[in-house]
């Protein structure tokens, strides 16, 4: 029956992904200095705010629900083939005669329409300011990126809502899962790498202290939601058997070397040590998928310096010979962090298991794919990752992976005399 897991995995997503565009949008409001920001939805009757954001006065509160004839954010959707920007409504022919004018008192306005991908419209995206605020182009881009990530969030509400719907019909919505899956995760894709482009234009532009700030927050969460649409695309490949593998040269060292760097800067932020201790000078070059060795390493170490506030982060990498020529390596990444609920480790490895949310909700983000990825990931090579010790003092996890040797060409050089 459906009624397990899909339905509740979807549920966790979207109210993730909500959660951090709730979050993106506080941002954004902050960054247009206009008063009020708000979502509303339509249907052919009404139109009703479902949030707002005010600063100095209280112009729309959540929940309004008014007639669209008397909805500026209708008319965004009734009049306006694009954005749509009014300098004045005490002027506008659009808004001057209207009730709502004398509600909200003189103001400029900004709305973008909400589209579902069939062209249908969902609602809008709007700001009003009682100080005229006069919008610039890229207040219009920002909202017109935001919406497109909100169309997409709301199209993947709608999906769910349909699932639950269809619950009893389970065999023939676990046959499309996977495939659901990937289609969300690009869909989520598309608007996201639009927003952060918008953070990064925004960053060219003469912003003051408080503004970059708000620009660095926009991109951070739209790089983690970008991660974990990653993490759900891997996951439904798995889930499909469509994973491949590559095999080519590389030494373990390079990885290592190369997870140090990606993850100094923030070790650093948070004065933590991080290094590598290497078990045997001796390091044969291997055959195997060193991308997805990396992303094993990557996200072990990624969650030592998520759940670690003080010490440091070592990783101890030996290799030992299973014959002349297969090698066996492993790498040990420990911590000094907050340790692991002992009677929680028997779900550590389970697809959308989030252990430390338990103990500190809303402490910690992510979908709770990674350390279930990782495991898919070092079987798939043929090897294992396990949690080798965990208490308040610290946890260790350790993978191996079984890899060829790779075979050393001989290069004869020409002398010349």
């Amino acid at each position: 029956m459906l009624k397990t897991e899909f339905i509740e995995v979807l549920s966790v997503i979207s109210n993730k992904l909500y959660i951090s565009a709730e979050n993106i949008m506080d941002i954004a409001s902050k960054m247009i200095p206009a008063n009020t920001f708000c979502i509303a939805n339509l249907d052919i009757v009404s139109t009703k705010v479902l949030k707002s954001f005010n600063r100095d006065k209280v112009m729309l509160a959540e929940g309004l629900v008014v007639d669209n004839k008397e909805s500026y954010c209708a008319l965004v959707t009734e009049h306006a083939q694009g954005p749509l920007v009014i300098e004045n409504n005490l002027t506008h022919p659009l808004t001057k005669d209207m009730d709502a004018t004398q509600f909200v008192g003189g103001c400029s306005f900004i709305g973008v329409p909400i589209r579902n991908e069939q062209g249908e419209f969902y609602g809008s995206l709007c700001s009003f300011d009682q100080n005229f605020y006069q919008y610039q182009e890229r207040d219009v881009e920002l909202l017109l990126s935001l919406s497109a990530f909100f169309t997409n969030l709301l199209e993947m509400e709608s999906t769910l809502v349909q699932l639950k719907n269809l619950e009893e019909q389970a065999a023939h919505v676990l046959k499309d899962k996977n495939n659901l899956l990937a289609v969300l995760s690009h869909e989520i894709r598309t608007p996201m790498n639009g927003v952060i482009g918008m953070t990064s234009l925004l960053q060219t532009t003469e912003l003051s202290g408080e503004q970059m700030m708000y620009v660095d927050v926009i991109e951070k969460s739209g790089s983690n939601l970008l991660a974990m649409m990653d993490q759900i695309l891997d996951y439904s490949k798995m889930e499909a058997g469509s994973m491949t593998l590559e095999n080519s040269p590389f030494h373990i060292s390079d990885i290592v070397s190369h997870v140090l760097h990606l993850f100094s800067a923030e070790a650093g932020r948070k004065r933590l040590k991080l290094y590598a201790i290497y078990g045997s000078a001796a390091e044969p070059a291997l055959l195997g998928d060193s991308n997805k060795i990396t992303q094993i390493l990557t996200n072990l170490v990624g969650n030592a310096l998520k759940f670690t506030e003080q010490g440091e982060i070592c990783l101890f990498v030996q290799s030992y010979a299973d014959s002349a020529d297969k090698v066996t390596f492993s790498i040990e990444v420990r911590d000094t962090g907050i340790g692991l609920p002992v009677d929680q480790k028997d779900s550590l490895f389970r697809s959308f298991s989030q252990i430390h949310e338990r103990r500190s909700p809303g402490s910690y983000s992510g979908a709770g794919l990674g350390l279930s990825i990782c495991k898919q990931l070092a079987e798939l090579m043929d090897g294992n990752v396990w949690l080798k010790d965990t208490s308040e003092r610290g946890s260790t996890f350790v993978f191996a992976i079984p890899c060829a040797v790779a075979v050393q060409e001989t290069v004869q050089t020409e002398m010349i005399q």
